[in-house]
């Protein structure tokens, strides 16, 4: 996510200075309001559902003493019984309001540079336009991080992983975790300091083709992860991409 915000950022920036050399906002105000469009909408087709489960299998305790470790994730505890379990991962999309008005914004941005008068012979000053330009980048990389999270999910892989160290300094705020991939090889990750310290457990979204590429749950703007324990079912077991 952070190389595609590095690359649309320089490439708006590039524009932005074109358009004050021109003296015309329009140079980077139109693709970056139809590039926001796109992306709101590309999101929708990639990954066309805002909410779904699946079942990750959770193994009993066969040896009846009660020796794994519980597993906590969100402050919930998640333990062994003697019987098979299937951990139940619901995905909501939220903060829906917040995108659906940058995509409003960006629509109406794209409207008045293309078929509206008003800003025909209108003067901005170095202050607003500069306010303008902000405003616009920031609606960009709303819609390109909605994109990105939608494109993920649709390929992603989901795996329960164990946190190894919480680090809530000034400079440096994060989590470590590491987490067995479907081919059985040990991986790791980082993302965002966020959740309850009694935590010691998260659920880990990554790519099958490339498990180094990975996500916390709690590394998702746009979805929200909730979790459940339930005897198994007498059905198989999948924990790909099936929302």
């Amino acid at each position: 996510m952070q190389a595609h915000t590095r690359v649309i950022s320089v490439v708006y920036v590039i524009l932005a200075a074109v358009a004050v050399v021109a003296v015309d906002l329009r140079v980077v105000l139109i693709p970056a309001a139809g590039a926001a469009l796109c992306l709101f909408g590309g999101g929708l087709i990639v990954f066309r559902r805002l909410s779904g489960a699946l079942a990750i299998p959770w193994p009993a305790d066969k040896t009846g003493s009660e020796s794994f470790a519980v597993v906590v994730i969100e402050d919930t505890p998640l333990p062994f019984q003697g019987y098979d379990q299937e951990l139940i991962v619901a995905v909501h999309a939220r903060h829906m309001i917040e995108l659906l008005a940058c995509s409003l914004l960006a629509g109406a941005t794209l409207y008045l540079m293309l078929f509206s008068n008003l800003i025909d012979g209108a003067r901005i000053g170095a202050y607003e336009a500069e306010i303008i330009c902000f405003a616009g980048l920031a609606v960009l990389i709303v819609n390109l991080h909605w994109f990105v999270e939608r494109l993920f999910l649709r390929r992603s892989y989901y795996t329960v992983g164990t946190l190894l160290s919480r680090d809530p300094g000034f400079l440096r705020r994060g989590i470590t975790y590491q987490f067995i991939d479907h081919k059985g090889e040990r991986r790791g990750g980082a993302g965002p300091l966020w959740g309850r310290g009694q935590d010691n457990s998260i659920l880990v979204l990554y790519d099958p083709n490339d498990p180094d590429t990975n996500v916390a749950h709690g590394g998702f703007l746009f979805h929200k992860f909730a979790i459940v324990l339930i005897p198994a079912r007498n059905r198989q077991k999948i924990s790909g991409p099936v929302l």
